[in-house]
C-alpha cells in the first residue's frame, strides 16, 4: 500500500518537476542572450528588468527570472 502511494506521488510530482527545469534552462538562456545584448550596446532600456531577473534567478523563480530577462531584451532591442 505505501509503495502505491509513493508510485502515485511520484506521478504526480514528475510532471511539475520536468516544469521545473524547462522555466531554469529558459531563465538561463534568456539571461545569456541578455548579457550578449548588453555587452555589446547597454543603455537603460531594459535595465530594471534585467535586475529583477537576475534576483528572480538568485532566489530560484526561473520562470519569473525569464519573463523578465525577456522583457529586458525585448527593451534592448526596441531602443
Amino acid at each position: 500500500m505505501k509503495t502505491i502511494i509513493a508510485v502515485a506521488f511520484g506521478i504526480l510530482l514528475a510532471p511539475g518537476f520536468a516544469l521545473a527545469k524547462d522555466h531554469q534552462h529558459e531563465c538561463e538562456a534568456a539571461l545569456d542572450k541578455l548579457k550578449a545584448a548588453t555587452e555589446t550596446d547597454f543603455t537603460q532600456n531594459g535595465h530594471h528588468e534585467h535586475q529583477q531577473a537576475k534576483e528572480a534567478h538568485a532566489s530560484g523563480d526561473y520562470k519569473k527570472c525569464a519573463d523578465q530577462a525577456n522583457k529586458a531584451l525585448s527593451h534592448q532591442k526596441n531602443s
